[in-house]
């Protein structure tokens, strides 16, 4: 049985293609802003296929949002499962990691910014 675009496993494979597409975009853009265009003045005027430092820099952070925007729904599709997983035999690991997970996302937008 095929599985349309609208379906639910249509859906599901559609944004994970999207999910892994999106990823491989963030760790090549993520590599070429660290590794191809320095920042300062020694990526100045640099470009990779056409687009400089802050371009690169634009699209990252769009796709990421939008990747962010993905991963929400993908979580709540499966949602019933999540919550099946954390009140199974294995749910102290299953709640330290959404701890972990939300310390990692917070702790940047939470932490004091300070000056050099």
């Amino acid at each position: 049985m095929s599985a349309t675009l609208f379906s639910r496993s249509g859906l599901l494979k559609t944004i994970n293609v999207l999910l892994f597409m999106g990823s491989a975009f963030m760790l090549g853009t993520g590599f070429a802003l660290e590794l191809r265009l320095p920042r300062g003045r020694q990526g100045h005027g640099l470009e990779v296929l056409g687009l400089g430092r802050h371009d690169w820099g634009e699209l990252h952070w769009w796709v990421g949002l939008f990747l962010g925007a993905l991963v929400i729904v993908h979580l709540a599709m499966h949602w019933k499962w999540i919550q099946r997983a954390l009140l199974g035999a294995k749910q102290k690991i299953g709640l330290i990691g959404i701890a972990a997970g939300l310390v990692i996302f917070l702790l940047p937008l939470l932490a004091p910014v300070t000056g050099r």
